[in-house]
């Protein structure tokens, strides 16, 4: 395990447990987990890292979250609204595991690029999602849907398949239950048994919330703790409740962040802890969190040494305004004691992975349109 110190280097915590803005601060990572954060020079102990960042001119904070997110839609990103896999049922259904996996992985490389840490994907052949969110470096609940009409689609097996080689045997991979049957008794049976989410798409209400471990997701009726909206929904969010992408032209929390401030009238500040402290948890990485002594690393470091983002604000509100609306350049994001992305790189793959997904991909992509798809 590597150890890592970030030094001289302007710091949103989002903490209730140190100064919200520290200036010319330190954050020193042991083992995947924050030892110290302070202002100044950190302790002796903790100045003897394997890895040494700089990070003057630097702005840190907790990593992006999105808490319900498509990968196999991506690609038709610019077409649709939301995610409605009754009217994709074709283009599913000419996927396979493979193609997954390479939709995936180019998501997951966007939104770690974008600062965002932690998701909930919902999707079909989630072992796949799996690995390409394993080999990408991003923390991934995967909610295999129940009763949501997926044509050709066995749950029970995709779930099986993540208990058995991902939940609780790899770090950062989490399984989970979506369905779209807000009375189905087996499966939050099942997920007791289990001892996972479960996350209830567009249900008439948040009664569900009576069962444990359960998320709203869009509720027609009813919101607060144990909620997230995404797409259309966007406009009734309100704190304390959750976010996602679910399917949007831009992979980017950041521009969630900036459409729910404009469309609610919000503090940007809310949804911002909404975008990063409130999602990881109801998605179930409650140590993923603010920049904390003790949570596990899960920072995200924009470049403001130069514009868009120079100069550095010297207070919360300038700092907000900066994340909200400053379009900060992504220079690194550090997830566990990994380097994820480095000066706007992804590390765990290149350009040669990318490469061959998308001349992968294009055929099955224009296959589709020709089926009428789009």
């Amino acid at each position: 395990m590597v150890k890592i110190l970030i030094k001289d280097a302007t710091i949103f915590t989002l903490s209730n447990r140190h100064d919200l803005l520290i200036d010319k601060g330190y954050v020193f990572i042991k083992d995947g987990t924050v030892a110290g954060v302070g202002k100044g020079e950190p302790p002796e102990d903790l100045q003897y890292p394997e890895l040494l960042i700089n990070g003057s001119g630097r702005l840190v904070m907790p990593g992006l979250s999105s808490a319900i997110t498509s990968v196999t839609l991506y690609p038709l990103r610019y077409r649709l609204g939301g995610i409605s896999w009754s009217d994709v049922g074709d283009y599913l259904s000419i996927l396979t595991r493979t193609d997954v996996y390479y939709l995936a992985a180019l998501t997951f490389v966007e939104l770690v690029t974008r600062g965002v840490s932690s998701v909930m994907v919902a999707d079909i052949y989630l072992d796949n999602v799996a690995r390409a969110a394993s080999d990408v470096g991003i923390y991934a609940t995967l909610a295999v849907p129940f009763d949501c009409g997926i044509k050709d689609f066995n749950p029970e097996n995709e779930l099986n398949l993540l208990i058995n080689r991902w939940h609780g045997k790899v770090e950062g991979i989490k399984a989970a239950i979506l369905t779209c049957r807000e009375d189905n008794e087996r499966v939050y049976s099942l997920a007791r048994e289990l001892g996972i989410k479960v996350f209830v798409l567009k249900p008439s209400s948040t009664k569900v919330l009576k069962y444990s471990n359960v998320v709203c997701i869009n509720p027609a009726e009813g919101g607060g703790v144990g909620v997230v909206r995404f797409g259309d929904e966007l406009s009734r969010w309100a704190p304390d409740e959750g976010l996602g992408i679910g399917v949007r032209s831009s992979y980017s929390m950041l521009d969630v962040v900036r459409e729910v401030t404009w469309r609610t009238g919000k503090h940007p500040l809310d949804v911002l802890v909404s975008s990063t402290l409130i999602n990881a948890s109801l998605i179930g990485f409650d140590n993923l969190g603010a920049v904390d002594v003790g949570s596990r690393a899960n920072i995200v470091m924009f470049n403001m040494s130069e514009p868009p983002g120079w100069p550095i604000p010297s207070n919360i509100n300038s700092i907000v305004k900066a994340v909200v609306e400053g379009d900060l350049r992504v220079e690194s994001l550090i997830i566990n004691d990994d380097v994820v992305v480095d000066a706007g790189e992804t590390l765990n793959v290149g350009a040669d992975l990318i490469k061959k997904a998308v001349s992968r991909l294009e055929p099955v992509i224009k296959k589709y349109y020709a089926l009428g798809g789009g």
